[in-house]
């Protein structure tokens, strides 16, 4: 008895195709070079892409705490007292945050909310005998506890974490020194 196999294909009725004596095979270093540059390529591109449509944002909340501060500001709550504001922070933030207590020779012009980086912050502005200075609270988004104290042009900035909170403030550079201890930079 003879098996015969249906599937298999007749070798006649597919015949090589001849080889072309015109054209030299393609060397192996042009098939890793061509590889080689096209994977640099597309990695290149997408770091550059990746780079100019996400920007750095180490300093997002300093920024724009300080762009807060020379805007002029719609206050959600205009010369409200100690208690009125640490309710209304604790409503923006939903736990009350480290605000400055009441001291002699500062008061509260007023105070409103702000999104930062998709989390609220509050921005408490207040009066010192020596000008205006901003007050920004909100939940810590980074894990490393940072210090920063540093000027840009007029005013002088401070950062500091306290607990789960970050405290941002804002003030006039000549006078830092006068303003620091009454709200409670470290």
């Amino acid at each position: 008895m003879k098996l015969v196999d249906t599937d298999e294909d007749d070798p006649a009725a597919h015949p090589a195709p001849p080889v072309r004596a015109d054209l030299p095979p393609r060397p192996e270093k042009r098939q890793v070079t061509v590889s080689l540059l096209l994977t640099v390529a597309i990695l290149a591109g997408t770091v550059i892409t990746v780079f100019t449509i996400f920007p750095e944002r180490h300093n997002e909340i300093i920024t724009s705490t300080v762009a807060a501060h020379r805007a002029a500001a719609d206050w959600e709550l205009e010369r409200p007292d100690d208690a009125q504001t640490l309710v209304w922070a604790k409503a923006v933030l939903g736990d009350p945050p480290p605000l400055p207590a009441q001291a002699p020779g500062l008061s509260i012009i007023g105070a409103r909310s702000l999104t930062i980086l998709a989390r609220r912050a509050a921005l408490v502005r207040y009066q010192t005998a020596d000008g205006e200075v901003s007050f920004l609270v909100q939940r810590a988004r980074d894990i490393p506890k940072r210090r920063v104290h540093t000027a840009d042009g007029a005013d002088a900035i401070e950062a500091w974490r306290r607990g789960p909170w970050t405290c941002v403030v804002v003030g006039p550079a000549a006078t830092a020194d006068r303003w620091r201890p009454v709200l409670g930079v470290p």
